[in-house]
């Protein structure tokens, strides 16, 4: 447990002080470039705070910490499943209040200055709305197999790396629980600055410490049964790119009950979550949601 509260200390303090800094500096739109660069950098920061104490306890770097990428049908899993949730989601989403389906991209283009609608209505309508769906699934798939998996890497390293084997001798949904925690709350800086809920920005904290410990649970089971952390930076780097979905289907509504990071996707992760403790208990039979993790 010692390494455990070092890591989450030094992860949280250094990151805080690094998102500060940037802030200071101007960076407050969420849309713009260098936020884009300071928020991809941000990713890089559970990693780099997990080899700064390995190298402080004498282990070797990135050693130990399930880097594998021999394939398994696990890394399949891990892309499939985030667009599931997405589209769960996004069924839900239609049972709140003043939330409707439009294949005529209202939604997203609500958030489009006025100037530029007519270009964006232009290149939306370039396709039917099926293939338009159809690409937008493949585009999410290729970016959580590829770019953003690397630079979820970075914060999968740290959570369900390093911090994983430090917390291991625990079960399963403590684990997730203790992880989901901090790595909602690492994030609140860029929540309060308008990342992913940027009508809601203070209860967007909380509303990202619900939604980081109902990921955790999936992502961690994925993780001990691939033996690799590279699924979870697939799973991570697939939900970052697919979040976004409802936001083009969807009207009305807001960030707080829409898509994959609202209430909506709450109700899907919960789902999920079941779906998958109900494989392990009845189908596996290897009960990995309630007996103590090993060292992984």
């Amino acid at each position: 447990m010692k390494k455990a509260v070092q890591f989450i200390i030094l992860t949280c303090l250094l990151s805080w002080i690094a998102a500060g800094t940037a802030i200071s500096l101007g960076i407050r739109e969420t849309k713009t470039f260098s936020y884009v660069i300071f928020g991809a950098c941000y990713m890089l920061m559970p990693m780099i705070c997990a080899v700064i104490l390995q190298l402080i306890h004498k282990e070797k770097p990135f050693r130990n910490l399930n880097i594998s990428f021999r394939f398994n049908r696990w890394f399949i899993i891990a892309g499939i499943v985030p667009v599931i949730a997405a589209f769960m989601a996004l069924g839900i989403s239609l049972f709140f209040p003043g939330v409707s389906f439009s294949s005529s991209f209202e939604g997203v283009l609500q958030q489009v200055p006025d100037d530029q609608k007519e270009q964006a209505m232009e290149q939306l309508l370039k396709f039917p709305p099926v293939i338009f769906l159809l690409i937008s699934v493949l585009q999410a798939l290729a970016a959580g197999y590829t770019i953003n998996a690397v630079f979820a890497f970075g914060e999968e390293l740290g959570w369900r790396g390093y911090l994983l084997k430090a917390l291991k001798g625990r079960k399963l949904l403590h684990i997730s629980f203790i992880t989901g925690i901090v790595w909602g709350l690492w994030h609140f800086p860029l929540i309060l600055i308008g990342h992913n809920y940027p009508q809601h920005p203070i209860h967007g904290v909380g509303m990202m410490v619900i939604l980081c410990i109902l990921l955790a649970p999936v992502m961690t089971y994925i993780v001990i049964k691939s033996k690799s952390v590279i699924t979870a930076a697939i799973y991570h780097g697939t939900i970052n790119a697919i979040a976004g979905i409802s936001v083009l289907y969807l009207v009305g509504g807001n960030d707080l009950t829409n898509g994959l990071t609202g209430f909506a996707g709450f109700i899907a992760l919960i789902i999920i979550t079941l779906a998958f403790y109900l494989f392990d208990k009845f189908i596996t039979k290897e009960n990995i949601f309630t007996r103590i993790t090993g060292d992984n």
